[in-house]
Protein backbone atom coordinates (compact mmCIF):
# COMPACT_ATOMS: atom_id res chain seq x y z
CA UNK A 1 0.00 0.00 0.00
CA UNK A 2 1.37 3.40 -1.25
CA UNK A 3 2.22 5.96 1.65
CA UNK A 4 1.00 9.55 0.86
CA UNK A 5 2.86 12.17 2.21
CA UNK A 6 1.31 14.03 4.61
CA UNK A 7 -0.50 17.38 3.66
CA UNK A 8 0.64 20.44 4.59
CA UNK A 9 -0.80 22.22 7.84
CA UNK A 10 -2.78 25.50 6.55
CA UNK A 11 -0.75 28.45 6.47
CA UNK A 12 2.70 26.39 6.61
CA UNK A 13 5.31 27.04 3.64
CA UNK A 14 6.98 24.16 1.69
CA UNK A 15 10.63 25.01 0.66
CA UNK A 16 10.66 23.72 -2.79
CA UNK A 17 12.90 21.41 -4.51
CA UNK A 18 16.19 23.80 -5.51
CA UNK A 19 17.52 22.83 -9.39
CA UNK A 20 20.46 21.25 -9.96
CA UNK A 21 22.03 24.55 -11.41
CA UNK A 22 20.99 26.51 -8.36
CA UNK A 23 22.95 23.76 -6.58
CA UNK A 24 25.71 24.58 -9.12
CA UNK A 25 25.87 28.04 -8.22
CA UNK A 26 25.44 27.43 -4.47
CA UNK A 27 28.57 25.09 -4.39
CA UNK A 28 30.55 27.62 -6.92
CA UNK A 29 30.18 30.31 -3.91
CA UNK A 30 32.30 28.36 -1.71
CA UNK A 31 36.41 29.60 -1.26
CA UNK A 32 37.98 26.44 -1.99
CA UNK A 33 35.92 25.61 -5.10
CA UNK A 34 36.42 28.89 -6.27
CA UNK A 35 40.13 28.93 -5.89
CA UNK A 36 40.22 25.44 -7.56
CA UNK A 37 38.20 26.73 -10.66
CA UNK A 38 40.62 29.36 -10.95
CA UNK A 39 44.03 26.44 -11.09
CA UNK A 40 41.74 24.72 -13.16
CA UNK A 41 40.98 27.39 -15.44
CA UNK A 42 45.02 28.33 -15.83
CA UNK A 43 45.62 24.68 -16.50
CA UNK A 44 43.21 24.69 -19.10
CA UNK A 45 44.29 28.04 -20.70
CA UNK A 46 47.77 27.20 -20.63
CA UNK A 47 47.34 24.01 -22.53
CA UNK A 48 45.26 25.19 -25.24
CA UNK A 49 46.86 28.94 -25.36
CA UNK A 50 50.57 28.60 -23.24
CA UNK A 51 52.69 27.52 -26.20
CA UNK A 52 51.05 29.20 -28.81
CA UNK A 53 51.62 32.75 -26.45
CA UNK A 54 55.18 32.02 -25.78
CA UNK A 55 56.13 31.63 -29.46
CA UNK A 56 54.24 35.02 -29.90
CA UNK A 57 56.70 36.30 -27.44
CA UNK A 58 59.58 34.46 -28.62
CA UNK A 59 58.46 36.08 -32.09
CA UNK A 60 58.90 39.39 -30.56
CA UNK A 61 62.57 39.27 -29.76
CA UNK A 62 62.15 37.30 -26.22
CA UNK A 63 64.23 34.32 -25.60
CA UNK A 64 62.02 30.92 -24.34
CA UNK A 65 62.39 31.63 -20.79
CA UNK A 66 60.32 35.32 -20.81
CA UNK A 67 58.61 34.08 -23.25
CA UNK A 68 56.82 31.44 -21.23
CA UNK A 69 56.88 33.48 -17.98
CA UNK A 70 54.19 36.32 -20.24
CA UNK A 71 52.77 33.49 -21.14
CA UNK A 72 52.02 32.27 -17.63
CA UNK A 73 51.35 35.21 -16.74
CA UNK A 74 48.87 36.05 -19.33
CA UNK A 75 47.05 32.85 -18.79
CA UNK A 76 46.22 33.22 -14.86
CA UNK A 77 45.52 36.86 -15.66
CA UNK A 78 42.67 35.17 -17.68
CA UNK A 79 41.93 32.50 -15.15
CA UNK A 80 41.53 34.93 -12.46
CA UNK A 81 39.12 37.19 -14.37
CA UNK A 82 37.29 34.67 -15.73
CA UNK A 83 36.34 33.57 -12.11
CA UNK A 84 35.30 36.86 -10.64
CA UNK A 85 33.35 37.65 -13.79
CA UNK A 86 31.14 34.72 -13.01
CA UNK A 87 30.78 35.70 -9.55
CA UNK A 88 33.54 34.37 -7.86
CA UNK A 89 35.29 36.34 -4.87
CA UNK A 90 38.22 38.09 -5.98
CA UNK A 91 40.18 36.54 -3.06
CA UNK A 92 40.11 32.63 -3.77
CA UNK A 93 40.03 33.86 -7.66
CA UNK A 94 43.95 35.21 -7.33
CA UNK A 95 44.83 32.21 -5.03
CA UNK A 96 43.75 29.86 -7.39
CA UNK A 97 44.85 31.28 -10.40
CA UNK A 98 48.40 32.01 -8.34
CA UNK A 99 48.65 28.02 -7.83
CA UNK A 100 48.05 27.98 -11.52
CA UNK A 101 51.29 29.79 -12.29
CA UNK A 102 53.31 27.10 -9.75
CA UNK A 103 51.88 24.88 -12.03
CA UNK A 104 52.25 25.59 -15.04
CA UNK A 105 55.58 28.02 -14.90
CA UNK A 106 57.18 28.26 -11.23
CA UNK A 107 57.74 24.23 -10.87
CA UNK A 108 58.62 23.43 -14.07
CA UNK A 109 60.89 25.81 -14.28
CA UNK A 110 62.83 25.30 -10.98
CA UNK A 111 62.59 21.10 -12.11
CA UNK A 112 64.39 22.63 -15.69
CA UNK A 113 66.95 24.64 -13.71
CA UNK A 114 67.89 21.70 -11.82
CA UNK A 115 68.11 18.97 -14.49
CA UNK A 116 70.28 21.33 -16.68
CA UNK A 117 70.41 24.71 -16.00
CA UNK A 118 74.51 25.23 -15.27
CA UNK A 119 76.93 25.29 -18.18
CA UNK A 120 79.28 22.74 -18.48
CA UNK A 121 82.79 23.24 -18.91
CA UNK A 122 82.35 26.43 -16.63
CA UNK A 123 82.85 26.04 -12.78
CA UNK A 124 79.72 27.23 -11.19
CA UNK A 125 78.45 27.95 -7.95
CA UNK A 126 74.67 27.79 -6.83
CA UNK A 127 73.45 30.88 -5.46
CA UNK A 128 71.02 30.39 -2.73
CA UNK A 129 69.24 33.24 -2.85
CA UNK A 130 68.39 33.07 -6.16
CA UNK A 131 66.34 29.76 -5.81
CA UNK A 132 64.98 31.47 -3.29
CA UNK A 133 64.42 34.91 -4.91
CA UNK A 134 63.48 34.08 -8.52
CA UNK A 135 60.31 32.40 -7.24
CA UNK A 136 59.31 34.76 -5.12
CA UNK A 137 59.90 37.20 -7.97
CA UNK A 138 57.42 35.11 -10.52
CA UNK A 139 55.06 34.89 -7.99
CA UNK A 140 55.18 38.60 -7.24
CA UNK A 141 54.65 39.30 -10.91
CA UNK A 142 52.22 36.43 -10.83
CA UNK A 143 50.42 38.41 -8.16
CA UNK A 144 50.56 41.70 -10.30
CA UNK A 145 48.64 39.60 -12.72
CA UNK A 146 46.10 37.96 -10.92
CA UNK A 147 45.18 40.74 -9.11
CA UNK A 148 44.49 42.84 -12.48
CA UNK A 149 42.49 40.10 -13.57
CA UNK A 150 40.69 40.14 -10.75
CA UNK A 151 40.11 44.30 -11.21
CA UNK A 152 38.81 42.95 -15.12
CA UNK A 153 35.98 40.24 -13.29
CA UNK A 154 34.64 43.43 -11.87
CA UNK A 155 35.49 42.55 -7.90
CA UNK A 156 38.58 44.14 -7.40
CA UNK A 157 37.11 47.32 -6.06
CA UNK A 158 34.92 46.08 -3.65
CA UNK A 159 37.94 43.68 -2.31
CA UNK A 160 40.31 46.87 -1.93
CA UNK A 161 37.27 48.44 -0.08
CA UNK A 162 36.61 45.85 2.44
CA UNK A 163 40.27 45.55 2.92
CA UNK A 164 40.11 49.29 3.65
CA UNK A 165 37.81 49.22 6.17
CA UNK A 166 39.42 46.06 7.69
CA UNK A 167 42.42 47.78 7.98
CA UNK A 168 40.98 51.13 9.81
CA UNK A 169 38.86 48.77 12.34
CA UNK A 170 42.18 46.72 13.06
CA UNK A 171 45.20 48.26 11.74
CA UNK A 172 47.76 46.85 14.71
CA UNK A 173 46.53 43.41 13.74
CA UNK A 174 46.93 44.10 10.13
CA UNK A 175 51.00 45.92 10.97
CA UNK A 176 52.78 42.79 10.91
CA UNK A 177 51.11 41.31 7.88
CA UNK A 178 51.96 44.62 5.85
CA UNK A 179 56.11 44.51 7.54
CA UNK A 180 55.98 40.70 6.10
CA UNK A 181 54.90 41.57 3.07
CA UNK A 182 57.11 44.39 2.65
CA UNK A 183 59.86 42.17 3.01
CA UNK A 184 58.94 39.52 0.93
CA UNK A 185 58.44 42.31 -1.69
CA UNK A 186 62.12 43.68 -1.29
CA UNK A 187 63.63 40.29 -1.76
CA UNK A 188 61.22 39.59 -5.21
CA UNK A 189 60.98 42.85 -6.79
CA UNK A 190 64.68 42.38 -8.02
CA UNK A 191 63.93 39.15 -8.84
CA UNK A 192 61.14 39.57 -10.79
CA UNK A 193 63.30 42.53 -12.99
CA UNK A 194 66.11 39.55 -13.13
CA UNK A 195 62.93 37.08 -14.45
CA UNK A 196 61.90 39.97 -17.19
CA UNK A 197 64.47 41.37 -17.83
CA UNK A 198 67.23 37.93 -18.52
CA UNK A 199 65.05 35.09 -17.56
CA UNK A 200 65.27 33.49 -14.58
CA UNK A 201 67.81 31.08 -14.96
CA UNK A 202 70.16 33.73 -14.47
CA UNK A 203 69.88 34.19 -10.88
CA UNK A 204 70.38 30.74 -10.32
CA UNK A 205 73.94 29.98 -10.55
CA UNK A 206 77.50 32.33 -10.87
CA UNK A 207 80.56 31.69 -12.86
CA UNK A 208 82.59 33.79 -10.89
CA UNK A 209 85.39 30.81 -10.24
CA UNK A 210 87.82 29.14 -13.09
CA UNK A 211 86.30 26.07 -14.73
CA UNK A 212 86.82 22.48 -12.82
CA UNK A 213 85.85 19.76 -15.80
CA UNK A 214 86.64 19.55 -19.26
CA UNK A 215 84.18 21.63 -21.47
CA UNK A 216 82.43 19.29 -24.38
CA UNK A 217 82.32 21.73 -27.69
CA UNK A 218 78.81 20.42 -29.16
CA UNK A 219 79.51 16.90 -27.87
CA UNK A 220 82.96 16.16 -29.20
CA UNK A 221 86.00 18.36 -29.18
CA UNK A 222 86.62 20.05 -32.32
CA UNK A 223 90.31 19.39 -33.91
CA UNK A 224 92.33 21.65 -32.26
CA UNK A 225 90.63 22.85 -29.76
CA UNK A 226 91.73 23.23 -26.70
CA UNK A 227 89.78 22.08 -24.33
CA UNK A 228 88.99 23.65 -20.91
CA UNK A 229 91.90 22.92 -18.15
CA UNK A 230 90.31 21.03 -14.70
CA UNK A 231 91.66 21.84 -11.99
CA UNK A 232 92.10 25.70 -11.84
CA UNK A 233 90.67 26.61 -8.82
CA UNK A 234 90.80 30.78 -8.80
CA UNK A 235 90.70 32.89 -11.43
CA UNK A 236 91.84 36.37 -11.42
CA UNK A 237 89.31 38.91 -11.82
CA UNK A 238 89.07 41.60 -14.55
CA UNK A 239 87.94 45.05 -14.53
CA UNK A 240 85.04 46.95 -15.76
CA UNK A 241 84.46 50.54 -16.76
CA UNK A 242 81.92 52.02 -18.02
CA UNK A 243 81.92 54.79 -20.99
CA UNK A 244 79.77 57.40 -23.15
CA UNK A 245 79.87 57.14 -26.35
CA UNK A 246 78.00 59.79 -28.92
CA UNK A 247 75.45 59.95 -25.93
CA UNK A 248 75.00 55.95 -25.51
CA UNK A 249 76.55 53.63 -22.33
CA UNK A 250 79.12 51.28 -23.29
CA UNK A 251 81.00 48.68 -21.13
CA UNK A 252 84.29 47.83 -21.39
CA UNK A 253 85.65 44.14 -19.77
CA UNK A 254 89.67 44.69 -19.22
CA UNK A 255 91.54 41.74 -18.12
CA UNK A 256 93.01 40.97 -15.18
CA UNK A 257 96.83 42.37 -15.53
CA UNK A 258 95.57 45.24 -18.00
CA UNK A 259 96.79 47.94 -15.74
CA UNK A 260 100.20 46.69 -15.15
CA UNK A 261 101.32 44.90 -18.24
CA UNK A 262 101.49 48.66 -20.04
CA UNK A 263 103.60 47.57 -23.35
CA UNK A 264 100.90 44.82 -23.96
CA UNK A 265 97.87 45.56 -26.28
CA UNK A 266 94.94 43.06 -26.35
CA UNK A 267 92.49 41.61 -29.04
CA UNK A 268 89.01 43.02 -28.83
CA UNK A 269 85.35 41.44 -29.10
CA UNK A 270 82.68 42.97 -29.30
CA UNK A 271 79.25 41.36 -27.98
CA UNK A 272 75.76 42.85 -29.04
CA UNK A 273 72.75 42.05 -26.92
CA UNK A 274 69.23 40.71 -28.00
CA UNK A 275 65.93 42.35 -27.62
CA UNK A 276 64.37 43.41 -25.37
CA UNK A 277 67.44 44.01 -23.46
CA UNK A 278 70.36 46.40 -22.80
CA UNK A 279 74.24 45.95 -22.78
CA UNK A 280 73.70 45.19 -19.23
CA UNK A 281 72.38 41.59 -20.54
CA UNK A 282 75.98 40.35 -20.73
CA UNK A 283 76.41 40.78 -17.33
CA UNK A 284 73.24 39.50 -15.50
CA UNK A 285 72.43 37.14 -18.09
CA UNK A 286 75.72 35.84 -19.28
CA UNK A 287 77.53 36.70 -16.28
CA UNK A 288 80.41 37.46 -19.21
CA UNK A 289 82.43 39.08 -16.74
CA UNK A 290 83.11 35.85 -15.06
CA UNK A 291 83.26 33.72 -17.67
CA UNK A 292 85.96 35.92 -19.68
CA UNK A 293 88.10 35.30 -15.89
CA UNK A 294 87.54 31.76 -16.34
CA UNK A 295 88.22 31.30 -19.90
CA UNK A 296 91.59 33.38 -19.73
CA UNK A 297 92.76 31.55 -16.62
CA UNK A 298 92.77 28.66 -18.21
CA UNK A 299 94.68 29.93 -21.48
CA UNK A 300 91.65 28.90 -23.29
CA UNK A 301 91.48 32.35 -25.06
CA UNK A 302 93.84 35.19 -24.71
CA UNK A 303 93.85 38.19 -22.48
CA UNK A 304 91.08 40.10 -24.22
CA UNK A 305 88.90 43.03 -24.00
CA UNK A 306 84.92 42.85 -24.11
CA UNK A 307 83.18 45.89 -25.37
CA UNK A 308 79.23 45.94 -24.54
CA UNK A 309 77.58 48.61 -26.54
CA UNK A 310 73.97 49.84 -26.03
CA UNK A 311 72.39 48.83 -29.12
CA UNK A 312 68.73 50.04 -28.54
CA UNK A 313 67.58 52.67 -30.93
CA UNK A 314 66.45 56.22 -30.27
CA UNK A 315 63.62 56.12 -32.69
CA UNK A 316 62.28 53.03 -31.80
CA UNK A 317 63.89 50.68 -29.25
CA UNK A 318 63.96 47.67 -31.89
CA UNK A 319 66.89 48.80 -34.20
CA UNK A 320 68.60 45.78 -34.99
CA UNK A 321 71.67 46.96 -34.97
CA UNK A 322 71.03 48.90 -38.04
CA UNK A 323 70.88 51.76 -39.61
CA UNK A 324 67.10 51.69 -39.86
CA UNK A 325 63.76 53.40 -41.85
CA UNK A 326 63.21 55.05 -38.94
CA UNK A 327 65.93 57.00 -38.98
CA UNK A 328 68.34 55.18 -36.03
CA UNK A 329 72.01 54.80 -36.98
CA UNK A 330 73.24 51.90 -34.73
CA UNK A 331 75.78 50.44 -37.28
CA UNK A 332 77.12 53.55 -38.02
CA UNK A 333 77.64 54.81 -34.47
CA UNK A 334 79.07 51.83 -33.89
CA UNK A 335 81.48 51.46 -36.18
CA UNK A 336 82.37 54.84 -36.71
CA UNK A 337 82.43 55.68 -33.07
CA UNK A 338 82.32 53.05 -31.11
CA UNK A 339 85.50 51.30 -32.73
CA UNK A 340 87.38 54.55 -33.28
CA UNK A 341 86.72 55.10 -29.71
CA UNK A 342 87.98 51.81 -28.16
CA UNK A 343 90.79 51.64 -30.08
CA UNK A 344 92.20 55.25 -29.20
CA UNK A 345 91.31 54.88 -25.35
CA UNK A 346 92.54 51.51 -24.69
CA UNK A 347 95.56 49.29 -26.29
CA UNK A 348 94.15 46.86 -28.33
CA UNK A 349 95.55 45.09 -31.45
CA UNK A 350 93.72 46.54 -34.45
CA UNK A 351 91.48 44.55 -36.90
CA UNK A 352 93.11 41.53 -37.16
CA UNK A 353 92.26 40.32 -34.03
CA UNK A 354 88.65 42.39 -33.23
CA UNK A 355 85.69 40.45 -33.25
CA UNK A 356 82.26 40.91 -33.05
CA UNK A 357 79.38 38.61 -31.66
CA UNK A 358 75.80 38.87 -30.38
CA UNK A 359 73.11 36.90 -29.22
CA UNK A 360 69.00 36.34 -31.19
CA UNK A 361 68.94 40.16 -32.71
CA UNK A 362 72.67 40.86 -31.62
CA UNK A 363 73.12 37.76 -33.76
CA UNK A 364 72.27 38.78 -36.71
CA UNK A 365 73.66 42.24 -36.11
CA UNK A 366 77.10 41.00 -35.59
CA UNK A 367 76.75 39.28 -39.09
CA UNK A 368 75.58 41.96 -40.64
CA UNK A 369 77.58 44.34 -39.48
CA UNK A 370 80.83 42.04 -40.62
CA UNK A 371 79.43 41.33 -43.64
CA UNK A 372 79.16 45.31 -44.70
CA UNK A 373 82.87 45.98 -43.21
CA UNK A 374 85.01 42.93 -43.69
CA UNK A 375 87.97 45.30 -43.40
CA UNK A 376 86.98 46.20 -39.43
CA UNK A 377 86.07 42.58 -38.39
CA UNK A 378 88.13 39.18 -38.44
CA UNK A 379 85.83 37.14 -36.86
CA UNK A 380 81.70 36.74 -35.92
CA UNK A 381 79.62 34.91 -34.37
CA UNK A 382 76.07 34.60 -33.78
CA UNK A 383 74.05 32.97 -30.65
CA UNK A 384 70.90 31.89 -32.30
CA UNK A 385 70.55 35.03 -34.48
CA UNK A 386 68.69 35.10 -37.92
CA UNK A 387 69.94 36.47 -41.31
CA UNK A 388 67.14 38.10 -42.95
CA UNK A 389 66.36 41.69 -42.61
CA UNK A 390 62.72 42.66 -40.58
CA UNK A 391 60.75 44.48 -43.24
CA UNK A 392 59.53 47.11 -40.19
CA UNK A 393 62.83 48.28 -39.30
CA UNK A 394 64.48 47.54 -42.83
CA UNK A 395 62.26 49.10 -45.86
CA UNK A 396 62.43 49.25 -49.76
CA UNK A 397 66.20 48.53 -51.27
CA UNK A 398 67.86 48.59 -47.33
CA UNK A 399 66.05 45.29 -47.11
CA UNK A 400 68.38 43.01 -48.91
CA UNK A 401 70.97 45.13 -47.64
CA UNK A 402 70.60 44.55 -44.52
CA UNK A 403 69.99 40.34 -45.22
CA UNK A 404 72.88 38.39 -44.54
CA UNK A 405 71.96 35.34 -46.66
CA UNK A 406 72.21 37.91 -49.70
CA UNK A 407 74.91 40.08 -48.93
CA UNK A 408 77.65 37.60 -48.17
CA UNK A 409 78.18 36.87 -51.67
CA UNK A 410 79.51 40.49 -51.97
CA UNK A 411 82.26 39.78 -49.57
CA UNK A 412 85.56 39.35 -51.50
CA UNK A 413 87.38 35.34 -50.75
CA UNK A 414 90.27 37.30 -49.45
CA UNK A 415 87.89 38.69 -46.85
CA UNK A 416 85.57 36.13 -45.25
CA UNK A 417 86.67 35.93 -41.54
CA UNK A 418 85.74 32.71 -39.53
CA UNK A 419 81.87 32.54 -38.74
CA UNK A 420 80.79 31.01 -36.15
CA UNK A 421 76.64 30.46 -36.05
CA UNK A 422 75.22 28.56 -32.50
CA UNK A 423 71.20 27.67 -32.21
CA UNK A 424 69.79 25.13 -29.77
CA UNK A 425 68.02 21.71 -30.97
CA UNK A 426 64.43 23.22 -29.59
CA UNK A 427 64.91 26.60 -31.17
CA UNK A 428 62.26 26.12 -33.52
CA UNK A 429 62.53 28.59 -36.66
CA UNK A 430 65.64 30.18 -35.60
CA UNK A 431 67.30 26.40 -36.40
CA UNK A 432 65.90 26.07 -39.60
CA UNK A 433 67.74 29.66 -40.46
CA UNK A 434 70.89 28.53 -39.55
CA UNK A 435 71.15 25.52 -41.23
CA UNK A 436 70.16 26.82 -44.40
CA UNK A 437 72.69 30.00 -43.86
CA UNK A 438 75.70 27.80 -43.38
CA UNK A 439 74.41 25.86 -46.23
CA UNK A 440 75.15 28.28 -48.46
CA UNK A 441 78.34 29.39 -46.71
CA UNK A 442 79.00 26.30 -47.86
CA UNK A 443 77.98 26.40 -51.51
CA UNK A 444 79.55 29.68 -51.65
CA UNK A 445 82.87 28.14 -50.22
CA UNK A 446 83.50 30.12 -47.01
CA UNK A 447 85.71 27.54 -45.68
CA UNK A 448 86.42 29.00 -41.90
CA UNK A 449 82.67 27.91 -40.27
CA UNK A 450 81.74 26.49 -37.37
CA UNK A 451 77.77 25.06 -37.29
CA UNK A 452 77.34 23.90 -33.52
CA UNK A 453 73.79 22.75 -32.40
CA UNK A 454 73.85 22.96 -29.07
CA UNK A 455 71.11 21.57 -26.48
CA UNK A 456 68.47 23.93 -25.42
CA UNK A 457 66.07 26.81 -27.10
CA UNK A 458 66.11 30.12 -27.38
CA UNK A 459 67.88 31.35 -24.25
CA UNK A 460 70.38 31.36 -21.51
CA UNK A 461 71.19 27.38 -21.27
CA UNK A 462 71.87 27.30 -25.10
CA UNK A 463 73.32 31.20 -25.48
CA UNK A 464 76.01 30.93 -22.99
CA UNK A 465 76.88 27.24 -24.13
CA UNK A 466 77.19 28.57 -27.75
CA UNK A 467 79.04 31.49 -26.24
CA UNK A 468 81.38 29.01 -24.59
CA UNK A 469 81.91 27.38 -27.70
CA UNK A 470 82.52 30.09 -29.79
CA UNK A 471 85.26 31.46 -27.64
CA UNK A 472 87.25 28.01 -27.43
CA UNK A 473 87.27 28.11 -30.99
CA UNK A 474 88.78 31.76 -31.68
CA UNK A 475 91.15 30.48 -29.50
CA UNK A 476 92.23 28.57 -31.80
CA UNK A 477 92.65 31.81 -34.16
CA UNK A 478 93.81 34.34 -31.57
CA UNK A 479 96.45 31.37 -29.62
CA UNK A 480 97.07 32.81 -26.21
CA UNK A 481 100.77 33.82 -25.54
CA UNK A 482 102.61 31.12 -23.35
CA UNK A 483 103.02 33.18 -20.48
CA UNK A 484 100.12 35.80 -20.88
CA UNK A 485 100.33 39.06 -18.77
CA UNK A 486 97.88 38.18 -16.16
CA UNK A 487 98.76 39.68 -12.69
CA UNK A 488 97.35 38.42 -9.38
CA UNK A 489 97.17 35.50 -7.32
CA UNK A 490 98.80 32.00 -8.79
CA UNK A 491 95.85 30.16 -9.90
CA UNK A 492 95.95 26.68 -7.54
CA UNK A 493 96.36 23.58 -9.32
CA UNK A 494 93.62 20.61 -7.95
CA UNK A 495 94.56 17.17 -8.40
Amino acid sequence: MQTMPPAAEPGSRVAPRRPALTRLHSLARHRLTQAALALAAAVVLWRLAGTGITGWAVGLGMDEQRGALVASLLVVLGASGAVTAFGGRAGPARSGALLGLVAVEVAPFLASAARSGSTAGLATTTVPLGWVGQPLGMLLLGWVAVTAGAALGGLLRTDLLGLRARLRHDRRGWAPLLAGVALVALVALPAATTALQDGSLSALYGYGTSPSEPHPTAGHPRPGVVAVMKGARHAPAGHLDRIRVGGRDVDVYLPNGYGTQLSTDYPVVYFLHGYPSTETQWLSGAQLPGVLDQLIATRVVPPLIAVLPDGNGQHTPDAEWGDTAHGDRVETWLVDSVVPAIDSGYRTLGASHRGICGLSAGGFGAVNIAVHRPDLFSWAASYSGYFGARRDVFKGLSGPANSPALTVTHVPPVLRMPLYLGVGTGDGHYLDNNEQFATELRRLGWNDVSFDVVPGGHGWAAWRLEMVNSLEWLGTLWPAPAEHPTAGPPIDQVN
